[in-house]
């Protein structure tokens, strides 16, 4: 499992390596040309799934002259289900490199179509089995997952950053379960994950959090006979919310700018005085103006037009329902 980390405690690490690379100098009197990279890794979760796991095997950088390739220490296996809302996984810390723009980072994993994920797993609630990409729904049933081209070209972040001389760049790859996961006809017993991910630095990102009021959720089903889901879906500022369409493309990582920014699951809370609360958290979302909006079934918002939602960096923002 991987090391629990939240956007504070990544920071204070961040401000650290900038510290003491800052006071290490190169030795020689010489210019540096290396600073320092992080990477952690957080999920908006998923709510049909128990546990998501997800195996690195080693990082890729890519800037304008040379690609380059961070080891890992060995094979990471991360149950992205432990790490949600503003808690992330660190998978690679304080690695030195050199300095400057990057056009893309790659995270390689083990996620092959008709592969044996799962084939190991306890039954342990949290721990994965080592070495493989797998899925265990609320059900108990095991799924393979595939990343269509994992093999080949892993997961790109397709957003470039910037490594500063001496100093540390620390990023969060922000999963988005409930848009990533599909499961087409012809596939099973394998689930499909399209890299639905977003590359934060978390300097510049901070949190939303809030409740929802009983009355909201509606224990019903609806016409094709699903549960309710409370979740509250985070859109672009004016963007109305709308249910997301059918990507026909499951390998693309373009982003729809009517698509939800982020997700998150509305949990249930019993209080010390047994009444019933739910609240929600989502967090490393980018400083900025958006609209948030609830709902049980993913097609009726409310409200209809969005809540407004101002995010701070390296801090956290009430939006309540």
């Amino acid at each position: 499992m991987g090391i629990r980390l939240n956007r504070m405690v990544v920071g204070t690490l961040a401000a650290s390596a900038a510290f003491l690379a800052g006071c290490g100098g190169s030795g020689s009197g010489e210019s540096a040309t290396t600073g320092f990279l992080s990477l952690a890794v957080s999920d908006g979760p998923i709510h049909e799934a128990k546990k998501v796991c997800i195996t690195f095997e080693q990082i890729e950088l890519k800037n304008a002259s040379t690609t380059t390739i961070l080891d890992l220490g060995g094979p990471q296996t991360v149950n992205l289900l432990d790490f949600q809302g503003d808690d992330s996984s660190l998978i690679l810390g304080n690695a030195e490199v050199e300095a400057g723009d990057y056009q893309w980072m790659r995270l390689d994993i083990n996620a092959d179509l008709g592969g044996s994920g799962g084939a190991n797993d306890s039954g342990d609630a949290t721990t994965c089995a080592a070495g493989a990409s797998y899925m265990v729904m609320k059900d108990e049933t095991v799924h393979n997952l595939y990343v269509p081209s994992s093999a080949q070209n892993g997961l790109k972040l397709v957003s470039g950053f910037t490594v500063p001389v001496n100093g540390a760049a620390n990023f969060t790859a922000e999963w988005d379960l409930m848009k990533s996961i599909t499961a087409p006809q012809g596939l099973a017993p394998d689930v499909l994950m399209k890299p639905v991910i977003r590359l934060v630095n978390n300097v510049d990102v901070g949190t939303l959090t809030g409740s929802v009021a009983n009355e909201l959720i509606a224990d019903v089903v609806d016409d094709a006979g699903a549960a309710c889901q409370p979740s509250v879906y985070l859109f672009n500022d004016g963007v109305t919310p709308n249910p997301f369409g059918i990507d026909d493309d499951p390998e693309s990582t373009e982003a729809d700018p009517a698509d939800a920014v982020a997700t998150a699951m509305v949990a249930e809370q019993t209080n010390t005085d047994g009444s019933v609360t739910w609240n929600y958290t989502i967090g490393f979302l980018l400083a900025g103006d958006y609209e948030a909006a609830f709902t049980c079934f993913g097609t009726d918002f409310e409200p209809i037009d969005g809540k407004a939602a101002t995010i701070v960096a390296n801090q956290t923002v009430d939006v309540s329902f």
